[in-house]
């Protein structure tokens, strides 16, 4: 085993957030609804957790940050029955759990809103100013404002530099991650805007169509591979050293973008299509192609991944991808705070121990689980960012 490090870093206050109002009646919430229990595990498993290094290849919490004042400095619970949607991750929960590091996704409002853009975008478009590159930048300044208030507790990470830093000294490696191409609007100078402000990973699409690609959820867009605007964007991409995302890309767009990259790539939050058949997850082609060409899978915990069951749901969905792509392929790419139901053992970041003591439990080598819970995802970072 590796040599522990120490995580229990003092958290600041924050003090920044705004439309504080908006958050005046949780408090009612959460005495009503309780915070997930979990029962005591073997202090050898805790040890073994404490001492691999793990890592979130997606979290929605800029989101809420953004959105509805919520402080990811300070302690939260989840607020609605079986954890639904959000309050899933915080600084202090990650600390006490475990979880070294994510990438925190940025979620804007599309410019233009097309019609197979899911229904609770559309209002949260309605109730937002921002919209593309701008919503960009400001998300991305937010993640830099938070990182200077709390520089004890919180890393914005830029390069493998500032990855490896943060993992030394026990504070949070956050990496920013864009949610569709929407975000840069048809622009390269966009994207170098971007990159300029810390934008580290880029998802081509999200859940409607853009000037790069079109999404896997909504119907009419079958065959229809990337533009010449997507295909230049790979390029652009790989040269700033950022990471491409295929979360969310239609089969002809996944295809593309396996005939044409360089350098090793994510798919931040999904599943297997050959444990629960939902769009969203990939098939067992995909899952070997993806593996061949150096990528990384992300395993969601929401239930519309990776339906019926618990924590023994994930673990099924993780011995499927291994089996089909190899161990180098699986990772975490959590989905929290992504408007998720999580599965019963992962309704926050508070359940990762538990998921650690379950891969053991199925049978898992020691090397297999520090890959899953972080070491794949680390090692695409470092390679890809420099």
């Amino acid at each position: 085993m590796e040599m522990g490090r120490e995580r229990r870093q003092p958290l600041t206050e924050l003090r920044f957030s705004r439309r504080h109002f908006l958050l005046a009646g949780a408090t009612g919430f959460v005495a009503a609804c309780g915070r997930p229990s979990w029962p005591d595990l073997p202090a050898e498993v805790l040890a073994f957790h404490r001492e691999s290094s793990v890592f979130d290849l997606h979290i929605d919490t800029l989101l809420w940050q953004r959105f509805l004042a919520y402080d990811m400095a300070e302690r939260h619970e989840p607020l609605l029955p079986s954890s639904a949607f959000a309050w899933h991750m915080d600084l202090p929960r990650a600390r006490d759990a475990g979880l070294d590091g994510a990438v925190l996704g940025i979620v804007v409002t599309p410019r233009k809103v097309r019609p197979e853009q899911l229904w609770a975008l559309k209002i949260h478009g309605k109730i937002e100013a921002g919209v593309g590159i701008d919503q960009t930048l400001e998300t991305l300044d937010l993640l830099q404002s938070i990182a200077e208030r709390h520089d004890d507790a919180i890393v914005h990470v830029r390069n493998a530099a500032d990855l490896d830093q943060a993992l030394e000294t026990g504070r949070f490696a956050a990496l920013a991650g864009l949610e569709g191409a929407h975000g840069i609007e048809g622009s390269l100078d966009n994207l170098r805007k971007a990159w300029q402000r810390g934008l580290r990973m880029l998802g081509l699409v999200h859940f409607q169509a853009n000037a790069a690609a079109s999404p896997m959820t909504a119907p009419g867009f079958d065959g229809e591979g990337l533009t010449d605007f997507g295909i230049g964007l790979l390029a652009e991409l790989e040269r700033l050293g950022i990471v491409i995302d295929i979360a969310h890309l239609n089969r002809a767009g996944v295809d593309d973008v396996l005939e044409r990259v360089q350098r090793p790539f994510v798919v931040s939050h999904s599943a297997c299509h050959g444990v629960h058949a939902t769009p969203r997850n990939l098939s067992d082609a995909q899952i070997w192609a993806i593996a061949e060409r150096g990528g990384v899978l992300g395993l969601a915990v929401g239930r519309s991944f990776l339906g019926p069951g618990g924590i023994d749901a994930f673990v099924a969905h993780a011995e499927h991808a291994r089996k089909v792509g190899g161990e180098e392929l699986v990772a975490i790419g959590s989905d929290w705070d992504g408007a998720i139901i999580p599965v019963r053992g992962l309704e926050d970041v508070g359940g990762l121990p538990h998921l650690t003591h379950a891969l053991l439990d199925a049978g898992w080598k020691t090397d297999a689980v520090r890959k899953l819970l972080g070491g794949n995802a680390l090692r695409v970072l470092r390679e890809v960012l420099g």
